[in-house]
């Protein structure tokens, strides 16, 4: 192969990665989106988990708690998203 040739091999492999960088970033986004999906879940888990502990009821009764967490947007166009969890306490 010809100096010249390799040459253009090269620019044409630094060409196609280029175009290939908008999509590795749009992936790396929607990663991070994902993992900030699964903290607010661990947080309102967190959060049902503590009201339930805090929640009183007449003996024999029950009591609903309930806890909704934001979810940051990192990846535009997103609509505004929340993680809700609830839970149901029996009392003895």
């Amino acid at each position: 192969m010809t100096p010249a040739r390799a040459a253009r091999q090269r620019g044409q492999a630094a060409v196609e990665a280029l175009a290939l960088l908008p999509l590795l970033v749009l992936v790396a986004l929607l990663a991070l989106q994902l993992a900030a999906v699964l903290g607010a879940g661990l947080e309102a888990q967190g959060r049902v988990r503590a009201a339930a502990l805090g929640a009183t009821a007449a003996p024999g009764g029950r009591a609903d708690v309930a806890a909704a967490v934001p979810v940051p947007r990192l990846v535009p166009g997103a609509g505004r998203m929340a993680v809700r969890a609830r839970a149901r306490v029996r009392t003895p």
